[in-house]
């Protein structure tokens, strides 16, 4: 399997675990409502750099060439300052998905 496969691995268990958690409702009906939901959009933030990553990665790429990738989207991603004051709990978590699934080891 190389790089890119195994990116495009983690992002699919990353969007079941999204799904596990939302259940029957989504982060934009949410939002919507007024209700705040950290850790969905935790695991939205996951998906989203995971995506990110993996469209960035070329067909041959190796795993170290994807941990270069992920080091400079996860500088990326940690600049990314919160919304208004940083009381948004739920960019919070989104970022924090992002930050936390970009650091996850490819293996050697």
């Amino acid at each position: 399997m190389n790089a890119r496969d195994e990116v495009r691995r983690l992002r699919a268990a990353a969007a079941e675990a999204w799904a596990a958690t939302m259940g029957d409702s989504t982060s934009c009906a949410l939002a919507k409502d007024g209700r705040s939901y950290p850790a969905g959009k935790y695991h939205e933030g996951r998906v989203a750099a995971l995506g990110e990553w993996m469209r960035r990665l070329t067909p041959e790429a190796d795993a170290a060439a994807a941990r270069q990738v992920a080091r400079g989207l996860a500088a990326d991603w940690a600049a990314r300052m919160p919304l208004g004051d940083g009381a948004n709990r739920d960019w919070e978590s989104y970022r924090a998905g992002g930050l936390a699934a970009l650091g996850e080891s490819l293996p050697e």
